[in-house]
């Protein structure tokens, strides 16, 4: 595999907490994946690709269980995307929030690309696979989670936001696909099929203050090659009434212990004193 290709820490970090939860020993998946502690500790740090698919193929070993994927889609929007989804949330629309993913995507993972495409009654979210062997575990949890989140966003079951899936090969959640009544057939790379006049949908979390802010702090962090989860949070502090705990998870941190220590060493203050307005803007 090429060494070009990554995923952020934040994305091995999820994958280790749902085996942790799953009663594996974390540890021990990530020394045989090749994966060093220290590589962890920043979750904006980049993974080679070819350690996060032995992460995988490790984790499926130690499991034995082909589900193990799609169990994890739980876990995919708040901890491994570093604070982009509350980018998608804060979208007018649903077709302004997948037009976000597909740009922004880079900055998290460039395993796939995502492309948008309408075609007529109905618009094609293409994750185009840069290798056709990815392990099935993330792909499984990556279009799960894309249907769940996008069913949210527009207040609807994943079979009304969702006419069709398609699946690569070596997938294996057609069976939660046909439980959430989505039909499915193999495709080269995942795709799914929405209703064109679903994306003109308000999105019920739409703020336009903060999904310009963030969409300018995106703009940087993808011209840099980073993302900057603690800048993402001050902007997600200022700009909404979420709990602080909420706001760690959603940028990647598992413990927020660890969120507002990193936050005080960034910035000089706790994330509860800039709320309160102790820091300058």
């Amino acid at each position: 595999m090429s060494p070009l290709l990554f995923a952020s820490s934040a994305f091995a970090s999820t994958i280790l907490l749902h085996a942790a939860r799953l009663g594996l020993c974390a540890a021990e998946l990530r020394l045989r994946a090749g994966i060093a502690e220290a590589q962890l500790a920043d979750h904006r740090a980049r993974i080679p690709a070819d350690q996060v698919e032995r992460l995988w193929s490790e984790c499926e070993r130690a499991s034995g269980n082909p589900q193990f994927g799609c169990e994890l889609l739980n876990g995919m929007a708040t901890h491994c995307l570093q604070g982009l989804n509350i980018l998608l949330d804060s979208a007018p629309d649903l077709g302004t929030s997948l037009a976000a993913f597909c740009q922004y995507l880079p900055t998290v993972t460039n395993c796939v690309q995502a492309r948008l495409e309408e075609e007529g009654e109905v618009t094609r979210l293409t994750l185009e696979l840069v290798r056709d062997d990815l392990h099935h575990f993330g792909l499984d949890a990556a279009v799960l989670t894309l249907i769940r989140n996008i069913a949210r966003r527009v207040g609807l079951p994943p079979a009304q936001a969702c006419r069709e899936a398609g699946i690569a090969a070596q997938q294996r959640c057609a069976a939660t696909l046909g439980e959430w009544g989505v039909p499915c057939r193999v495709a080269p790379s995942p795709f799914l099929l929405l209703p064109t006049a679903l994306l003109a949908t308000p999105l019920a979390g739409a703020n336009e203050f903060l999904y310009q802010s963030l969409r300018r702090q995106w703009g940087d962090a993808r011209e840099s090659g980073e993302g900057d989860g603690l800048s993402l949070a001050r902007i997600w502090l200022r700009s909404s009434d979420q709990p602080i705990e909420r706001i760690a998870e959603r940028i990647g941190y598992r413990q927020s212990g660890n969120f507002i220590r990193a936050f005080r060493k960034r910035f000089g203050v706790t994330p509860k004193q800039f709320r309160l307005g102790q820091c300058p803007a």
